[in-house]
């Protein structure tokens, strides 16, 4: 397979039109339709159906489509890492993290690494553990910083930060715990989650269980903002890292540390995907900038 029939093919496929596919390339259509048959040819499967004036992907197409993207994007990385060596890093770095880290290190993180790397272009996603590990695998993402990742030999994690967890709850609906607090104590409040299987959720269900206690869930949601607002309103308490709240007004939070209760982060990327020099650079920022985090007492 070559790479120009897997580019004519990446268009078709994204375009589900021959015409308008061979007018982007600026080829007769009857060239790319030969590409298209060769490489059917070479892998022994059809990858497109006609249906009226336009194609279809088949199964095979579909799956070609995904990881062909991924290759060509790999492709275009190499050339770019090589004929910028020894010059600055260049290319787009997509890097995922939980809500919880990610509202507050990506905003330092452009502003410092941007500064530095003017080259690179961020790409920042915010999101579930779950998801964040799929795009990982399949290459959405260069790397992104989880907690409670699986043990997968497609991946290589690497520990980043050890957090303590905190009961957080609204000012004015402040437990008076104290600065820190027991499993037994937070068991006794009704808390806001993530729902099952949200990783963080099963996580912390999991450190509570070792030490013979439950939680108590009031309300469920899957997005952190929800989740602070119903706290804000009174309905519960939060089970957040510190630095969930670290960029909100002083006064907004009151927090007791959960003692016992602790989760590493790590950098996590895919086994498959070489290191380029971009995400060598943007992941040696990310670990200063949370050794900021640390220092300022955002991540205790």
């Amino acid at each position: 397979m070559e790479t120009s029939q897997l580019r004519y093919f990446l268009v078709v496929g994204e375009l589900e039109n021959l015409t308008l596919a061979a007018s982007r390339l600026r080829i007769a259509q009857s060239a790319v339709s030969r590409q298209i048959r060769l490489l059917e040819e070479e892998l022994g499967t059809k990858l497109l159906e006609r249906v009226g004036r336009g194609v279809k992907l088949t199964a095979a197409g579909q799956t070609l489509l995904e990881r062909g993207r991924q290759l060509m994007e790999q492709i275009k990385q190499i050339e770019l890492d090589v004929t910028t060596q020894g010059n600055m890093p260049s290319g787009t770095l997509r890097i995922g993290a939980n809500p919880s880290l990610g509202h507050t290190l990506f905003p330092r993180l452009a502003d410092r690494y941007w500064s530095r790397h003017p080259n690179v272009t961020l790409h920042f996603v915010t999101d579930l553990t779950g998801p964040i590990q799929e795009w990982v695998r399949r290459g959405d993402l260069d790397l992104a910083i989880i907690s409670f990742p699986d043990k997968d030999a497609e991946f290589i994690s690497v520990p980043l930060a050890s957090e303590g967890i905190f009961l957080i709850s609204a000012a004015n609906n402040d437990p008076k715990l104290g600065a820190d607090c027991t499993i037994a104590s937070v068991s006794r409040l009704p808390l806001l989650l993530p729902g099952f299987p949200n990783r963080e959720r099963v996580g912390y269900e999991r450190l509570a269980a070792a030490k013979g206690y439950g939680l108590s869930c009031r309300m469920e949601a899957d997005s952190l903002s929800v989740l602070k607002t119903l706290a804000k309103k009174g309905f519960g308490h939060l089970l957040l890292p510190h630095v969930a709240i670290a960029d909100d007004p002083d006064g907004t939070w009151t927090s007791s540390r959960v003692k016992g209760l602790v989760v590493e982060r790590y950098i996590m990327r895919s086994a498959k995907r070489p290191v380029t020099r971009a995400m060598a650079t943007v992941t040696d920022q990310i670990e200063e900038e949370v050794g900021k985090l640390r220092a300022d007492r955002s991540m205790r």
